[in-house]
């Protein structure tokens, strides 16, 4: 199995997230849903059923992981001359969503795909973090950590998370700018709850 079927991406704060992008996709909110004050955290989890293993695998999770920041980047560069030229609004970021959703129906072949699974797409969450980090002209990190070991986990979540790679985002500056001790506790505390 290659590290990208092996990967996991979401978006842990806010933590209502899924609820709030139901709510946008059905009219009900209007962007941005997420205020500017609030913080921003999406997580790529590298190796989630079997680990990184190898050197190779290591060398392949360090390239998906720069190539998904520059993806990012780009996307928020975008995004913000788009609203310089204030051609981006509501409806058209929930049209975005809405194709991606039909997208998601036809490449499953179904007409019961889950709401979850739409809500916590990693193209929607991905354009959810590069929207409003632009919308609020916000500075923001990734950090990749790992394979983490067994010393660095806590015991509930070591089953989970031993011999994985992580990479974390926020709409922050940097790590110190956080308001915990370390950038990877939100997905510490999402991790044993889920």
């Amino acid at each position: 199995m290659t590290i990208v079927a092996d990967s996991h991406m979401g978006m842990i704060l806010p933590e209502d997230i899924s609820s709030r992008i139901a709510e946008f996709m059905a009219g009900r909110q209007n962007f941005p849903f997420i205020k500017t004050d609030e913080l921003i955290c999406i997580f790529y989890l590298f190796g989630k059923n079997n680990k990184v293993n190898s050197d190779e695998e290591l060398k392949e999770v360090i390239d998906l992981a720069d190539r998904t920041v520059a993806n990012m980047t780009r996307d928020i560069e975008i995004y913000s001359n788009s609203l310089k030229a204030k051609k981006v609004d509501s409806e058209f970021i929930r049209s975005k969503y809405i194709n991606r959703e039909l997208q998601i129906t036809v490449e499953k072949k179904a007409d019961d795909v889950k709401e979850e699974r739409i809500l916590n797409d990693p193209t929607i969450l991905s354009e959810c973090f590069a929207q409003h980090v632009s919308y609020y002209n916000q500075e923001y990190f990734f950090h990749i950590y790992g394979p983490l070991r067994e010393s660095e986990l806590i015991k509930h979540i070591r089953e989970d998370l031993v011999g994985r790679m992580v990479m974390i985002g926020y709409n922050r500056k940097e790590e110190k700018a956080l308001p915990f001790h370390h950038a990877l506790i939100p997905l510490y505390i999402w991790t044993r709850d889920h």
